[in-house]
Parts: C-alpha cells; sequence; structure tokens
C-alpha cells in the first residue's frame, strides 16, 4: 500500500515527538494504559490474524512489559494485597 507522502511525515512528526517527549498534549502521553487496553488498540491498528502480526503483536507486548519493568524499577515501591 503507498501512503500520502504528508500524512508519513505528519505521522513520523508525532511518533517521535511523543518518543522524545518535544511536546506536551494536555498529558495524554502522561496517561498509564493497561496492558490490556495498549495491546487491543495495537490489535485493532494492525491485526493479530496472520502468523506474521501475531509475532510482530507479540513483540510489543514483550517490549511494552521490558519498558514497563524499567520504568517501575526507578521508583521505590511497595506492592501488598488489600485486606479483605
Amino acid at each position: 500500500m503507498k501512503y500520502n507522502k504528508q500524512y508519513i511525515e505528519h505521522s513520523n512528526k508525532k511518533i517521535w515527538e511523543i518518543l522524545n517527549d518535544n511536546k506536551e498534549y494536555d498529558d495524554w502521553t502522561q496517561i498509564c494504559f493497561s496492558m490490556q487496553d495498549a495491546v487491543q488498540a495495537a490489535a485493532d491498528a494492525f491485526g493479530c490474524s496472520s502468523d506474521e502480526e501475531i509475532h510482530k503483536l507479540y513483540c510489543f507486548i514483550r517490549e511494552m512489559a521490558y519498558k514497563e519493568i524499567n520504568n517501575l524499577r526507578k521508583f521505590d515501591i511497595t506492592f501488598k494485597k488489600k485486606k479483605g
């Protein structure tokens, strides 16, 4: 599929603004998404039917989990079960 050059340039710019945290987007980039929401969004956007799509989606899940674990290690957080 061939994409419009302006669309690709605009999309690439947005992606890198988010990845490099260059610009505020009314704090929507700071919202913590659940793993389920993120994986569902990726599956909706990119598919998960073919072997290649399944492989890429699973790579996305692994990478997201790795990044999230590294982010959590930056904080002094203690998790405990709720009583009751």
